[in-house]
Protein backbone atom coordinates (compact mmCIF):
# COMPACT_ATOMS: atom_id res chain seq x y z
CA UNK A 1 0.00 0.00 0.00
CA UNK A 2 2.86 2.35 -0.69
CA UNK A 3 2.09 5.47 -2.67
CA UNK A 4 2.48 4.77 -6.38
CA UNK A 5 1.80 1.04 -6.16
CA UNK A 6 0.29 -0.30 -9.37
CA UNK A 7 -0.57 -3.68 -10.83
CA UNK A 8 -1.38 -4.77 -14.38
CA UNK A 9 -4.93 -5.34 -15.70
CA UNK A 10 -4.13 -9.07 -15.94
CA UNK A 11 -3.11 -9.25 -12.28
CA UNK A 12 -6.25 -7.36 -11.26
CA UNK A 13 -8.36 -9.79 -13.29
CA UNK A 14 -6.75 -12.76 -11.54
CA UNK A 15 -7.39 -11.14 -8.15
CA UNK A 16 -11.01 -10.57 -9.18
CA UNK A 17 -11.41 -14.17 -10.32
CA UNK A 18 -9.94 -15.74 -7.19
CA UNK A 19 -11.88 -13.29 -5.00
CA UNK A 20 -15.17 -14.44 -6.54
CA UNK A 21 -14.22 -18.11 -6.91
CA UNK A 22 -12.14 -18.53 -3.72
CA UNK A 23 -14.18 -20.27 -1.07
CA UNK A 24 -17.38 -20.22 -3.16
CA UNK A 25 -16.33 -23.09 -5.45
CA UNK A 26 -16.15 -25.35 -2.37
CA UNK A 27 -19.03 -23.95 -0.33
CA UNK A 28 -21.70 -22.99 -2.87
CA UNK A 29 -22.87 -26.29 -4.46
CA UNK A 30 -24.40 -27.97 -1.37
CA UNK A 31 -26.64 -25.12 -0.09
CA UNK A 32 -27.47 -24.00 -3.63
CA UNK A 33 -28.59 -27.50 -4.63
CA UNK A 34 -30.59 -27.82 -1.41
CA UNK A 35 -32.48 -24.63 -2.37
CA UNK A 36 -32.89 -25.07 -6.14
CA UNK A 37 -32.46 -28.82 -6.66
CA UNK A 38 -31.44 -29.86 -10.17
CA UNK A 39 -32.08 -26.32 -11.36
CA UNK A 40 -29.20 -24.92 -9.29
CA UNK A 41 -27.23 -24.18 -12.45
CA UNK A 42 -30.10 -22.00 -13.71
CA UNK A 43 -29.95 -20.03 -10.46
CA UNK A 44 -26.26 -19.41 -11.08
CA UNK A 45 -26.95 -18.20 -14.62
CA UNK A 46 -29.58 -15.73 -13.37
CA UNK A 47 -27.35 -14.33 -10.64
CA UNK A 48 -24.44 -14.15 -13.11
CA UNK A 49 -26.52 -12.07 -15.53
CA UNK A 50 -27.38 -9.73 -12.66
CA UNK A 51 -23.72 -9.51 -11.66
CA UNK A 52 -22.83 -8.19 -15.12
CA UNK A 53 -24.78 -5.03 -14.28
CA UNK A 54 -22.96 -4.78 -10.92
CA UNK A 55 -19.58 -4.91 -12.62
CA UNK A 56 -20.73 -2.37 -15.22
CA UNK A 57 -21.68 0.02 -12.40
CA UNK A 58 -18.31 -0.02 -10.66
CA UNK A 59 -16.48 0.20 -14.00
CA UNK A 60 -18.60 3.23 -14.93
CA UNK A 61 -17.61 5.01 -11.72
CA UNK A 62 -14.01 3.88 -12.14
CA UNK A 63 -14.00 5.39 -15.63
CA UNK A 64 -15.31 8.66 -14.19
CA UNK A 65 -12.89 8.71 -11.23
CA UNK A 66 -10.00 6.46 -12.34
CA UNK A 67 -7.64 7.53 -9.54
CA UNK A 68 -10.17 7.36 -6.68
CA UNK A 69 -11.56 4.55 -4.55
CA UNK A 70 -15.26 4.28 -3.68
CA UNK A 71 -14.79 6.19 -0.40
CA UNK A 72 -12.88 8.98 -2.14
CA UNK A 73 -15.36 9.58 -4.96
CA UNK A 74 -18.20 9.14 -2.48
CA UNK A 75 -16.85 12.18 -0.60
CA UNK A 76 -16.74 14.14 -3.86
CA UNK A 77 -20.26 13.13 -4.81
CA UNK A 78 -22.31 13.20 -1.58
CA UNK A 79 -20.05 14.93 0.94
CA UNK A 80 -18.07 13.77 3.97
CA UNK A 81 -20.88 13.19 6.47
CA UNK A 82 -23.06 11.29 4.01
CA UNK A 83 -19.99 9.20 3.14
CA UNK A 84 -19.55 8.33 6.82
CA UNK A 85 -23.18 7.17 6.99
CA UNK A 86 -22.85 5.07 3.84
CA UNK A 87 -19.55 3.65 5.07
CA UNK A 88 -21.13 2.15 8.21
CA UNK A 89 -22.95 -0.73 6.42
CA UNK A 90 -20.11 -0.92 3.88
CA UNK A 91 -17.54 -1.50 6.63
CA UNK A 92 -19.77 -3.82 8.68
CA UNK A 93 -20.19 -6.15 5.73
CA UNK A 94 -16.45 -6.21 5.12
CA UNK A 95 -15.89 -7.26 8.74
CA UNK A 96 -18.54 -9.94 8.32
CA UNK A 97 -16.92 -11.20 5.10
CA UNK A 98 -13.37 -11.37 6.45
CA UNK A 99 -14.54 -13.11 9.61
CA UNK A 100 -16.84 -15.50 7.78
CA UNK A 101 -14.26 -16.64 5.24
CA UNK A 102 -11.83 -17.66 7.98
CA UNK A 103 -14.60 -19.27 10.03
CA UNK A 104 -15.39 -21.43 7.00
CA UNK A 105 -11.77 -22.60 6.93
CA UNK A 106 -11.91 -23.45 10.63
CA UNK A 107 -15.23 -25.29 10.33
CA UNK A 108 -13.95 -27.25 7.35
CA UNK A 109 -10.81 -28.32 9.20
CA UNK A 110 -12.62 -29.24 12.42
CA UNK A 111 -15.38 -31.22 10.68
CA UNK A 112 -13.35 -33.10 8.07
CA UNK A 113 -9.60 -33.28 8.59
CA UNK A 114 -8.61 -32.44 12.19
CA UNK A 115 -11.67 -32.90 14.39
CA UNK A 116 -9.85 -32.78 17.72
CA UNK A 117 -8.15 -29.43 17.09
CA UNK A 118 -9.97 -26.30 18.39
CA UNK A 119 -11.18 -23.93 15.70
CA UNK A 120 -9.34 -20.95 17.20
CA UNK A 121 -6.00 -22.57 16.31
CA UNK A 122 -6.80 -22.47 12.59
CA UNK A 123 -8.38 -19.02 12.75
CA UNK A 124 -5.40 -17.49 14.55
CA UNK A 125 -2.86 -18.94 12.13
CA UNK A 126 -4.82 -17.82 9.06
CA UNK A 127 -5.26 -14.27 10.37
CA UNK A 128 -1.56 -14.07 11.24
CA UNK A 129 -0.73 -15.04 7.65
CA UNK A 130 -3.27 -12.52 6.32
CA UNK A 131 -1.75 -9.74 8.42
CA UNK A 132 1.74 -10.41 7.08
CA UNK A 133 0.47 -10.59 3.49
CA UNK A 134 -1.54 -7.35 3.63
CA UNK A 135 1.48 -5.47 4.98
CA UNK A 136 3.43 -6.49 1.88
CA UNK A 137 1.22 -4.39 -0.37
CA UNK A 138 -0.96 -4.93 -3.41
CA UNK A 139 1.90 -5.49 -5.87
CA UNK A 140 3.32 -8.40 -3.85
CA UNK A 141 -0.18 -9.77 -3.24
CA UNK A 142 -0.95 -9.70 -6.98
CA UNK A 143 2.26 -11.48 -7.99
CA UNK A 144 1.91 -14.16 -5.34
CA UNK A 145 -1.80 -14.79 -5.89
CA UNK A 146 -1.36 -15.37 -9.63
CA UNK A 147 0.69 -18.49 -8.86
CA UNK A 148 -1.55 -19.65 -6.01
CA UNK A 149 -4.69 -19.18 -8.14
CA UNK A 150 -3.20 -21.33 -10.89
CA UNK A 151 -2.42 -24.06 -8.35
CA UNK A 152 -5.96 -24.01 -6.94
CA UNK A 153 -7.61 -24.23 -10.36
CA UNK A 154 -5.29 -27.04 -11.50
CA UNK A 155 -6.32 -29.04 -8.43
CA UNK A 156 -10.02 -28.36 -9.05
CA UNK A 157 -9.81 -29.37 -12.73
CA UNK A 158 -7.83 -32.49 -11.80
CA UNK A 159 -10.46 -33.55 -9.26
CA UNK A 160 -13.35 -32.96 -11.68
CA UNK A 161 -11.58 -34.94 -14.40
CA UNK A 162 -10.70 -37.91 -12.17
CA UNK A 163 -14.21 -38.00 -10.71
CA UNK A 164 -15.81 -38.16 -14.17
CA UNK A 165 -16.04 -41.97 -13.96
CA UNK A 166 -18.68 -41.53 -11.24
CA UNK A 167 -20.87 -39.07 -13.18
CA UNK A 168 -24.46 -40.06 -14.01
CA UNK A 169 -26.00 -37.51 -16.43
CA UNK A 170 -29.47 -38.95 -15.79
CA UNK A 171 -29.33 -37.40 -12.29
CA UNK A 172 -29.67 -33.97 -13.93
CA UNK A 173 -33.34 -34.67 -14.67
CA UNK A 174 -35.95 -33.47 -13.89
CA UNK A 175 -34.70 -29.88 -13.96
CA UNK A 176 -37.74 -28.13 -12.45
CA UNK A 177 -39.64 -30.72 -10.41
CA UNK A 178 -41.06 -28.09 -8.01
CA UNK A 179 -41.50 -25.17 -10.39
CA UNK A 180 -39.53 -21.95 -10.68
CA UNK A 181 -39.73 -20.69 -7.07
CA UNK A 182 -36.79 -22.83 -5.84
CA UNK A 183 -34.72 -21.42 -8.72
CA UNK A 184 -35.43 -17.88 -7.48
CA UNK A 185 -34.45 -18.87 -3.94
CA UNK A 186 -31.21 -20.30 -5.29
CA UNK A 187 -30.62 -17.09 -7.25
CA UNK A 188 -31.12 -15.07 -4.06
CA UNK A 189 -28.48 -17.18 -2.32
CA UNK A 190 -25.93 -17.03 -5.15
CA UNK A 191 -26.65 -13.32 -5.62
CA UNK A 192 -25.44 -12.76 -2.05
CA UNK A 193 -22.55 -15.21 -2.28
CA UNK A 194 -20.49 -14.31 -4.24
CA UNK A 195 -21.92 -11.82 -6.74
CA UNK A 196 -23.02 -8.87 -4.59
CA UNK A 197 -19.47 -8.93 -3.20
CA UNK A 198 -18.26 -7.55 -6.55
CA UNK A 199 -18.74 -4.02 -5.20
CA UNK A 200 -15.74 -4.43 -2.87
CA UNK A 201 -13.49 -4.05 -5.90
CA UNK A 202 -14.53 -0.40 -6.17
CA UNK A 203 -11.86 0.08 -3.47
CA UNK A 204 -9.09 -1.70 -5.40
CA UNK A 205 -9.51 -0.77 -9.10
CA UNK A 206 -7.50 2.51 -8.81
CA UNK A 207 -4.33 0.42 -8.38
CA UNK A 208 -4.45 -0.25 -12.13
CA UNK A 209 -2.88 2.41 -14.35
CA UNK A 210 -5.44 4.89 -15.73
CA UNK A 211 -4.38 4.26 -19.35
CA UNK A 212 -5.26 0.56 -19.05
CA UNK A 213 -9.07 0.88 -18.80
CA UNK A 214 -9.94 -1.11 -21.94
CA UNK A 215 -7.87 -4.23 -21.12
CA UNK A 216 -9.04 -3.94 -17.51
CA UNK A 217 -12.70 -4.06 -18.54
CA UNK A 218 -12.13 -7.04 -20.84
CA UNK A 219 -10.16 -8.86 -18.15
CA UNK A 220 -12.75 -8.32 -15.42
CA UNK A 221 -15.69 -9.42 -17.58
CA UNK A 222 -13.70 -12.48 -18.66
CA UNK A 223 -12.86 -13.28 -15.02
CA UNK A 224 -16.52 -12.94 -14.05
CA UNK A 225 -17.59 -15.25 -16.89
CA UNK A 226 -14.95 -17.84 -15.98
CA UNK A 227 -16.12 -17.70 -12.38
CA UNK A 228 -19.71 -18.40 -13.41
CA UNK A 229 -18.56 -21.23 -15.68
CA UNK A 230 -16.50 -22.76 -12.84
CA UNK A 231 -19.37 -22.63 -10.34
CA UNK A 232 -21.87 -24.06 -12.84
CA UNK A 233 -19.47 -26.89 -13.76
CA UNK A 234 -18.81 -27.85 -10.14
CA UNK A 235 -22.53 -27.73 -9.34
CA UNK A 236 -23.42 -29.95 -12.32
CA UNK A 237 -20.66 -32.43 -11.43
CA UNK A 238 -21.93 -32.61 -7.85
CA UNK A 239 -25.48 -33.34 -9.03
CA UNK A 240 -24.27 -35.96 -11.52
CA UNK A 241 -22.32 -37.71 -8.76
CA UNK A 242 -24.76 -37.66 -5.85
CA UNK A 243 -28.14 -37.17 -7.50
CA UNK A 244 -31.00 -36.70 -4.98
CA UNK A 245 -28.63 -36.42 -1.99
CA UNK A 246 -26.36 -33.78 -3.59
CA UNK A 247 -27.97 -31.08 -1.44
CA UNK A 248 -26.90 -32.92 1.70
CA UNK A 249 -23.20 -33.31 0.84
CA UNK A 250 -21.44 -30.44 2.58
CA UNK A 251 -18.14 -29.27 1.05
CA UNK A 252 -19.19 -30.89 -2.22
CA UNK A 253 -15.79 -30.72 -3.93
CA UNK A 254 -14.19 -32.43 -0.94
CA UNK A 255 -16.85 -35.15 -0.99
CA UNK A 256 -16.41 -35.48 -4.74
CA UNK A 257 -12.68 -36.02 -4.30
CA UNK A 258 -13.35 -38.79 -1.77
CA UNK A 259 -15.07 -40.85 -4.47
CA UNK A 260 -11.83 -41.03 -6.48
CA UNK A 261 -9.86 -44.23 -6.03
CA UNK A 262 -7.89 -45.98 -8.77
CA UNK A 263 -6.38 -49.09 -7.24
CA UNK A 264 -3.44 -47.87 -5.14
CA UNK A 265 -2.32 -45.12 -7.51
CA UNK A 266 -4.83 -42.40 -6.55
CA UNK A 267 -6.11 -42.55 -2.98
CA UNK A 268 -6.97 -39.92 -0.36
CA UNK A 269 -6.82 -37.31 -3.09
CA UNK A 270 -9.30 -35.14 -1.17
CA UNK A 271 -6.30 -33.58 0.58
CA UNK A 272 -5.72 -31.58 -2.63
CA UNK A 273 -9.15 -30.00 -2.29
CA UNK A 274 -8.47 -29.36 1.39
CA UNK A 275 -5.35 -27.45 0.39
CA UNK A 276 -7.27 -25.61 -2.34
CA UNK A 277 -10.01 -24.51 0.05
CA UNK A 278 -7.52 -23.18 2.59
CA UNK A 279 -5.39 -21.36 0.00
CA UNK A 280 -8.35 -19.92 -1.95
CA UNK A 281 -10.12 -18.74 1.21
CA UNK A 282 -6.89 -17.22 2.53
CA UNK A 283 -6.49 -15.26 -0.71
CA UNK A 284 -10.06 -13.97 -0.61
CA UNK A 285 -9.82 -12.98 3.07
CA UNK A 286 -6.55 -11.16 2.35
CA UNK A 287 -8.21 -9.11 -0.40
CA UNK A 288 -11.10 -8.23 1.94
CA UNK A 289 -8.78 -7.16 4.79
CA UNK A 290 -6.71 -5.12 2.32
CA UNK A 291 -9.86 -3.32 1.09
CA UNK A 292 -11.16 -2.86 4.65
CA UNK A 293 -7.92 -1.20 5.73
CA UNK A 294 -8.04 0.99 2.62
CA UNK A 295 -11.62 1.97 3.51
CA UNK A 296 -10.62 3.21 6.96
CA UNK A 297 -7.49 4.92 5.60
CA UNK A 298 -9.43 6.97 3.04
CA UNK A 299 -12.44 7.57 5.29
CA UNK A 300 -10.30 9.20 8.00
CA UNK A 301 -7.59 10.56 5.66
CA UNK A 302 -4.79 8.71 7.44
CA UNK A 303 -1.24 9.40 6.31
CA UNK A 304 0.08 5.97 7.30
CA UNK A 305 -1.84 3.38 5.31
CA UNK A 306 -0.42 0.52 7.38
CA UNK A 307 -1.48 1.95 10.74
CA UNK A 308 -4.76 0.03 11.11
CA UNK A 309 -3.83 -3.32 9.54
CA UNK A 310 -3.01 -4.96 12.87
CA UNK A 311 -6.08 -3.71 14.84
CA UNK A 312 -8.42 -4.59 11.96
CA UNK A 313 -6.97 -8.10 11.65
CA UNK A 314 -7.12 -8.63 15.42
CA UNK A 315 -10.75 -7.48 15.51
CA UNK A 316 -11.70 -9.93 12.77
CA UNK A 317 -9.80 -12.68 14.57
CA UNK A 318 -11.67 -12.02 17.84
CA UNK A 319 -15.00 -11.98 15.98
CA UNK A 320 -14.15 -15.37 14.48
CA UNK A 321 -13.83 -16.77 18.01
CA UNK A 322 -17.27 -15.59 19.14
CA UNK A 323 -19.52 -16.53 16.20
CA UNK A 324 -18.85 -20.33 16.17
CA UNK A 325 -19.89 -20.46 19.85
CA UNK A 326 -23.50 -19.99 18.67
CA UNK A 327 -23.27 -23.22 16.68
CA UNK A 328 -22.80 -24.34 13.10
CA UNK A 329 -26.57 -24.24 12.43
CA UNK A 330 -26.66 -20.54 13.36
CA UNK A 331 -23.75 -19.84 11.05
CA UNK A 332 -25.30 -21.77 8.14
CA UNK A 333 -28.56 -19.85 8.53
CA UNK A 334 -26.66 -16.55 8.66
CA UNK A 335 -24.78 -17.30 5.44
CA UNK A 336 -27.81 -18.69 3.58
CA UNK A 337 -30.44 -16.05 4.40
CA UNK A 338 -28.96 -13.00 6.16
CA UNK A 339 -25.76 -12.76 4.11
CA UNK A 340 -27.46 -11.77 0.79
CA UNK A 341 -29.64 -9.18 2.56
CA UNK A 342 -26.65 -7.78 4.45
CA UNK A 343 -24.70 -7.61 1.20
CA UNK A 344 -27.52 -5.67 -0.45
CA UNK A 345 -27.58 -3.12 2.37
CA UNK A 346 -23.81 -3.01 2.84
CA UNK A 347 -22.59 -2.98 -0.77
CA UNK A 348 -25.37 -2.58 -3.33
CA UNK A 349 -27.28 0.21 -1.55
CA UNK A 350 -24.34 2.60 -0.85
CA UNK A 351 -22.86 2.21 -4.33
CA UNK A 352 -26.28 2.62 -5.97
CA UNK A 353 -26.99 5.82 -4.00
CA UNK A 354 -23.64 7.32 -5.02
CA UNK A 355 -24.14 6.40 -8.69
CA UNK A 356 -27.69 7.83 -8.77
CA UNK A 357 -26.59 11.11 -7.16
CA UNK A 358 -23.62 11.33 -9.54
CA UNK A 359 -25.87 10.80 -12.58
CA UNK A 360 -28.43 13.33 -11.27
CA UNK A 361 -25.73 15.97 -10.70
CA UNK A 362 -24.31 15.33 -14.15
CA UNK A 363 -27.73 15.76 -15.78
CA UNK A 364 -28.39 18.98 -13.86
CA UNK A 365 -24.99 20.32 -14.87
CA UNK A 366 -25.58 19.50 -18.54
CA UNK A 367 -29.06 21.09 -18.37
CA UNK A 368 -27.69 24.32 -16.90
CA UNK A 369 -24.93 24.37 -19.51
CA UNK A 370 -27.43 23.98 -22.36
CA UNK A 371 -29.59 26.83 -20.98
CA UNK A 372 -26.55 29.10 -20.81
Amino acid sequence: MRIGEQISPGQMSVLFFIYLTGSSIINIPQPLISFAGNGAWISLILSYLLSLSFLSCILYMHGTYPDLTFIEYCKKTVGTWMTVLLAIPFISYQFHMATGIVIDIGLFMTTTLMRETPIYVFNSLIFLLIYVTVRMGIDVIARMFVLLSAMVMVYVILILALASFNYHPTYLLPILPFGFKPILLGSYFSFGFPYVEIFLFSMILPFVSTNQNKPLKRGLFLALSLNALSLITVTLCTIMTYGPIAGERKYSMFQLARTIEFYELFQRIESLIGISLIVASYMKATIVIFALNLTFTHLFNLQNSRLLILPITMTCCLLSFTIPVKGEAFWSNLVSFIHPLWGTIGYLLPVSIVILIHVAKRKNKSTLTSHD
